[in-house]
């Protein structure tokens, strides 16, 4: 019950006035059904006095009759303990006020009803956009390997689905249990006075209650965490095949993987179905030891009115108060499956939310200064998992500033990682990374990012116009500046040439855009937020020859003046290069230039032999 508590102190300590007004208001609608009880009793006993006198008025009449035989005088009850038969005029002005206190009650209820509800949707509603809003800050703050780790539809489900219940569920574990909790006293104290020894009865059948609950609430709850794991794990796989449907397509894949979906949907409907089965068991047995209950109080009370020990009004109003009394006690057994499911729910989420940010800034944290943009990696390794391999391994690499270095290797040789490091999408296991001699664990993560224009392998775009997106890393950038960023790599005529211009809406719902023209559009928005350091991951490669060439002729004119490091397949870019870095198996091999290193026997003269399709040179790498 821990996160269950930490989830009310956490998020209805910012709603405390309106959960204790939702609290009273639940509490006096919940208790109509007492005063109806009562209200009943005295329609019955008293306004329209169906059973007569009660039996302690028909002992004294016969004792009083008894005296004045004896020509005795008799004493007189209170005029207000007096019972008199009342006309038929009495009691339709009685049954009048009973209808008009009624219907008084019922509007009552209805109104407050009404505006605890509307209490309740505006509290749940801001307690859902609060944790959204955390759990996507938090999101963004935790480091890359979340998101490899997690598929994308299982963090959706978080995001969305867990989210939007858990304010909900926790509303009513609280409020709920409060209030049925006043229920439960109160109908308790009202069948003490009405008769102790039948509320004993009905008291007793509490333990078979905790029996219910000891049975049915642990497997409720087994169940329920499997559902929840079930369905993202539905939502992640469901999400990847979308993302893939072209793949599929192309394989003709299409039956197969509808088969799949089914077997998946199916093993989710099996745990429904349990899960609902389980509910109707316990529901059944909550039923069944409320109305065997309240059939023993009917029984019992029979039996006293027949022996003139109760009338009939306090016998139904006994009953209706028992009914009434079960209704607290088995929405207060269910309140613990709604607590389950709330933990349920909360572990999933506070997952993340209490995840170790491995990445954020350091209480001494600087902003990044005017940079010369001269880079070193220190003895740099990187583990992505405790006791994994090394996706790089005692890296030193110094770059000079205003110099263009090339990444080359192998698939796999962790050139990309080199780059992720630079803007600290992860920190070092080992080692330190420096720009201009500062550890950039140092600077404040934003300012980073910005100093250093990262050019993703894969070049996506947002829902929205080119500009917007031209201008996404830096949204306060002026329309010339977009303008000027586009020039620099080729781009402002092209968008010109659109009817709409700079405000082309792209992405879903807008124009599909070509491979050359998302690197274009990526490569502006790096230098659009001005960088000392530009970096390029391999995003050449989606490109045609002479479009690359183009590019890459318009990234070293925009690029002047900074330092750049591509990471790339293409060995043909390498000519141009300051520097090129060769790595494998997460370590540098070589570094030197285009020409140096191939004047020499070693990984990169091999890699560009077999580019250039020149495979009949036999090496002699010992040589």
């Amino acid at each position: 019950m821990g996160l269950v508590w930490r989830l009310i102190s956490e998020m209805l300590a910012k709603h405390k006035r309106a959960v204790f007004a939702r609290v009273l208001i639940a509490a006096a609608v919940a208790a109509t059904p007492y005063a109806f009880s009562f209200l009943g009793k005295w329609l019955v006993d008293e306004a329209l006095q169906v059973t007569g006198p009660p039996a302690a008025e028909v002992v004294a009449d016969e004792a009083e009759a008894e005296v004045i035989e004896e020509n005795e005088p008799a004493e007189t009850a209170p005029l207000a303990l007096e019972w008199r038969a009342k006309t038929t005029e009495e009691k339709l002005r009685l049954l009048v006020i009973f209808l008009v206190i009624s219907l008084s009650i019922h509007v009552g209820v209805t109104v407050f009803s009404g505006l605890s509800e509307l209490l309740n949707a505006r509290m749940v509603h801001e307690m859902v956009f609060d944790l959204r809003t955390r759990l996507q800050a938090k999101l963004s703050d935790l480091e890359l390997g979340l998101f490899h780790r997690e598929q994308v539809g299982q963090l959706m489900t978080r995001t969305l689905d867990d989210t939007g219940q858990i304010p909900a569920h926790l509303c009513n574990l609280v409020i709920n249990t409060c209030t049925h909790i006043l229920m439960l006293v109160l109908g308790a104290v009202l069948l003490l006075g009405l008769n102790p020894r039948m509320a004993f009865i009905v008291l007793g059948a509490l333990p078979f209650y905790a029996v219910a609950c000891i049975y049915f609430l642990p497997r409720l709850r087994s169940n329920a965490e499997a559902l929840r794991d079930r369905l993202a794990a539905f939502n992640g796989y469901l999400v990847e095949r979308l993302s893939n449907i072209l793949t599929i397509k192309n394989y003709a894949q299409e039956g197969r993987e509808s088969a799949a979906v089914g077997r998946r949907i199916a093993d989710f409907q099996v745990l429904s179905r349990r899960q609902h089965r389980l509910n109707l068991y316990f529901d059944t047995s909550r039923t069944l030891i409320t109305g065997l209950s309240t059939l023993a109080v009917l029984t019992l009370g029979f039996l006293n009115i027949r022996a003139q020990r109760m009338q009939l009004g306090e016998v139904l109003a006994f009953w209706q108060v028992t009914a009434q009394l079960f209704v607290p006690i088995s929405a207060l057994v269910g309140m613990a499956t709604v607590a389950q499911t709330l933990r349920v729910l909360g572990e999933r989420v506070y997952t993340i939310l209490d995840a170790e940010e491995t990445l954020r800034d350091g209480p001494d944290a600087i902003d990044v200064p005017e940079l010369q943009g001269h880079v070193r990696f220190e003895n740099v390794s990187l583990r992505y998992t405790a006791g994994g391999p090394f996706a790089v391994r005692n890296v030193t690499l110094d770059i000079p500033a205003d110099s263009t270095v090339c990444l080359v290797g192998p698939t796999g040789c962790g050139k990309s990682t080199l780059i992720a490091l630079l803007t600290r999408l992860y920190d070092p296991t080992e080692g330190s990374v420096r720009l201009d001699g500062i550890d950039i664990r140092s600077f404040r993560v934003s300012g980073l990012r910005r100093a250093v224009g990262n050019v993703l392998r894969e070049c996506k775009v947002f829902s929205g116009t080119i500009a917007e997106n031209i201008r996404f890393g830096r949204p306060d950038a002026s329309q010339t500046e977009v303008e000027q960023a586009a020039e620099s790599v080729g781009l402002h005529d092209l968008i010109l040439t659109l009817h709409d211009g700079y405000d082309t809406r792209v992405g879903p719902g807008g124009m599909d855009l070509t491979a050359g023209w998302l690197t274009r559009i990526a490569v502006a928005r790096a230098l659009l937020t001005r960088p000392a350091v530009v970096t390029i991951d391999d995003t050449f490669s989606s490109l045609d020859e002479e479009a690359e060439q183009q590019l890459h002729r318009a990234v070293r004119s925009a690029a002047a003046g900074r330092t750049v490091l591509i990471a790339t397949s293409r060995l043909d870019l390498c000519a141009k290069a300051d520097m090129v870095v060769v790595m494998q198996k997460g370590a540098i091999e070589q570094i030197g230039k285009h020409h140096d290193l191939l004047a020499v026997p070693g990984v990169y003269r091999r890699m560009y032999m077999l580019q250039m399709g020149i495979d009949d040179i036999v090496e002699n790498e010992n040589r």
